[in-house]
């Protein structure tokens, strides 16, 4: 019973890391794809520079994430799908990061715009995650329950 749990856990896992890997073949082309749609969108200013242009760019990055989010939250063997939902999300938190470089010092605007980058795709995996999670839960009970 125990190495039956073993690998399942360990099955569980290599889902998350596994969706993460392959979404990444998904969402380069969506990415190349969109850059071609929204090529010739200036922002100006200081908010629409560091803040919204960053929300943009990452927008085919966080539709892929999402996918993967609702995907493991399916594809896991788990009473708690949430819980593994939190593999991909802590793979995209932690490796999306890329900062920019600059030929001057960045501005905090600059920083900000990079941390949504960052976190973005993750928060919405995560949410996805849980959404997807809590309606499986919510169709397994209305249809365990006679009516």
């Amino acid at each position: 019973m125990d190495q039956q749990l073993g690998a399942t856990k360990a099955r569980n896992l290599l889902a998350g890391a596994g969706a993460y890997y392959l979404s990444w073949f998904v969402a380069n082309p969506l990415a190349m794809g969109f850059g071609k749609l929204t090529k010739g969108i200036h922002y100006y200013g200081d908010f629409a520079g560091g803040v919204l242009m960053p929300i943009v760019i990452s927008l085919p990055y966080v539709l892929v994430a999402a996918a993967v989010g609702v995907s493991v939250a399916r594809i896991v063997e788990s009473d708690r799908p949430i819980g593994w939902t939190l593999v991909p999300t802590f793979l995209y938190a932690l490796g999306v990061f890329h900062p920019s470089h600059w030929a001057v010092p960045p501005t905090p605007f600059d920083r900000v715009g990079d941390f949504i980058r960052t976190l973005l795709p993750g928060l919405a995996c995560g949410v996805a995650g849980i959404v997807a999670a809590k309606r499986l839960a919510a169709s397994h009970v209305s249809r365990s329950t006679p009516g």
